[in-house]
């Protein structure tokens, strides 16, 4: 079980141990310096993210409207290969829901390290991070979550919209539809978190 540490013990490690006043300085600042680059990468990373699940969400959406607009004029593809299309679909879902969910997780790493930035920044660069000119702003990460989230919904909509061309008729097929992407949700949401396992101190503020 991890141990948890307040805001005034987390000062204490790194900030405010007087017994060892030349160490502790020397952590401080090393900290800090390894808090920022972490924030920077994470942000870097971040983007590099979602660039990577933009273009594979481009990718299945132009092969599932590809596949109905061009085979559905000769009557071919709904009716030969049903199972495909509905895999495409199940795929979309997938790959938006990996992307909602690195996402939420990308952006949980950020945070953590700008909370380390914030509160070890205030004995080296004053603060810097906490001081804004706007007094309100849009987050640009916050909507790239809120798209994502989107074609989340999009992708269980248009597999719906399939089903009901396919098989109206046929209720276990849409059972068997909502079963695996319920599936797909449960085995992300439960096996794809981290630090589960983690060991060493971990501070909840």
């Amino acid at each position: 079980m991890a141990e948890k540490i307040t805001c005034n013990d987390y000062r204490k490690y790194f900030i405010e141990n007087h017994d060892l006043s030349d160490k502790v300085s020397g952590i401080h600042k090393k900290a800090y310096e390894i808090a920022s680059d972490n924030r920077k990468f994470e942000i870097e990373n971040y983007w590099k993210r979602a660039n990577y699940f933009w273009l594979f969400q481009v990718s299945v959406f132009t092969g599932y409207f590809y596949s109905v607009t061009a085979d559905a004029a000769k009557n071919s593809y709904l009716t030969d290969n049903p199972v495909i299309i509905i895999g495409i679909t199940c795929l979309g879902f997938l790959t938006a829901l990996a992307w909602y969910l690195s996402n939420k997780g990308s952006k949980q790493w950020q945070n953590n390290w700008e909370e380390h930035v914030n509160l070890l920044g205030e004995g080296i660069a004053g603060p810097l991070y906490k001081i804004s000119i706007n007094e309100s702003s849009w987050s640009v990460s916050r909507i790239n979550e809120l798209v994502s989230l989107f074609s989340v919904f999009v992708w269980i909509l248009l597999g719906i919209k399939t089903l009901l061309t396919l098989w109206a008729g046929n209720s276990l097929v849409f059972i068997a539809y909502f079963l695996t992407i319920s599936l797909i949700f449960f085995v992300f949401y439960f096996w794809g978190k981290g630090l589960g396992d983690y060991k060493e101190v971990q501070w909840y503020r």
